[in-house]
């Protein structure tokens, strides 16, 4: 699944976690190299799989390994998360042995629209499936799937983690920038749907109005060569710091989150800045205005739109009182519906009721 761990990753870390601490037993598997480093210690249980597949055998065979693993430990129910994990799910059911368990597949969003023609097949993959978002309900439904089959639950972030008493702002001291500084950071896997393109350009617009400002962009991924040689020549003003795993103290850092993406769901990154109090500016593209409600928690510029996106940026810097009050705010949103423990007892109850059918 590569070294870079975005927000589904993420998500699955976090709901482990919860799940454990209710009493159950949790077993992730997965391609080792980042989750296994990730739940190291939390008592949930990693198992090596190459999971990541997409050629018939190598279904098949994932699924050899996932039916082993539930006859071995006895799991009840298994929880995919996408449309691939889902036919390997489904094809588990299937030996000389019986192997009954239940299958309810996570579906944060399918790597690319096109596939969602072939969203129907999780009628017959899967018994229910869990979305992040009502945008990402709707994309199912208009993809064949049967609406009765989908629970939306909005996946969430441990506001504990994510909280300025409980973080620094490592990149002020790592750059030596003054408190004063306005710094404007994107945080996601470097991939084409990201637009790290406009953030770059945006950047360089505000930068001519107000030298002072810095721009951060965190990530890794296979967009790596092509966001670098984007951003030669502007080291002075924005800074490339790769992957990291301090997120809420880069967030600490900054004064107003930007996530420019041309497609998304109900991204996680989003609700992470909330929880720091950050004002967050987003793109008017899927779930994201079920987050963030435009001048009231935050702002919402349209995609690939740069100059937009500098425009807003520049609003920040203009308007610091403004700022802290939308941050503010977007941290009681974040507590009114993406609260942690919140996630963890609404995805108990929706496994309990399919265990109990």
């Amino acid at each position: 699944m590569g070294n870079d761990i975005g927000g589904a990753k993420n998500d699955v870390i976090t709901l482990s976690n919860e799940l454990k601490k209710r009493g159950h037993d949790v077993f992730v598997f997965s391609a080792p190299g980042v989750m296994d480093q990730e739940l190291q210690g939390s008592g949930v249980q990693f198992v090596p799989a190459p999971f990541y597949t997409r050629s018939p055998w190598g279904l098949f065979r994932a699924s050899r390994l996932l039916r082993k693993e539930i006859r071995k430990n006895q799991i009840q129910l298994v929880n995919p998360q996408g449309m691939f994990t889902a036919a390997i799910g489904w094809l588990a059911h299937f030996g000389v042995a019986s192997c009954k368990f239940k299958l309810i597949t996570t579906i944060h969003m399918i790597s690319s629209l096109r596939l969602y023609k072939w969203a129907w097949t999780l009628n017959t993959f899967t018994e229910a499936i869990i979305t992040e978002s009502s945008c990402e309900r709707n994309r199912l439904i208009a993809g064949g799937v049967k609406p009765e089959r989908i629970t939306v639950i909005n996946n969430s972030v441990d506001m504990e983690r994510f909280s300025r008493e409980k973080s620094a702002p490592t990149l002020r001291k790592e750059y030596s920038l003054d408190d004063s500084a306005p710094t404007f950071g994107l945080i996601a896997r470097l991939s084409p749907e990201k637009r790290h393109c406009d953030f770059i350009k945006a950047a360089e617009i505000v930068h001519q109005h107000y030298p002072q400002a810095h721009f951060f962009i965190v990530g890794d991924g296979p967009c790596h060569d092509e966001v670098y040689s984007l951003a030669k020549g502007k080291e002075a003003y924005l800074h490339l710091t790769g992957a990291r795993r301090d997120i809420p103290d880069i967030l600490h850092s900054l004064t107003c989150f930007v996530l420019n993406s041309k497609t998304e769901s109900l991204p996680l990154s989003i609700r992470e800045a909330m929880s720091m109090r950050l004002p967050v500016i987003v793109t008017d593209v899927g779930g994201n205005r079920e987050a963030v409600i435009d001048g009231v928690n935050g702002w919402v510029v349209p995609p690939c739109q740069p100059e937009k996106l500098a425009e807003r940026m520049c609003h920040v810097i203009n308007n610091p009182e403004e700022s802290v009050k939308l941050g503010e705010e977007g941290h009681r949103f974040c507590q009114k519906c993406f609260e942690v423990h919140n996630w963890g007892r609404k995805t108990e109850d929706i496994f309990k009721k399919m265990l109990n059918q």
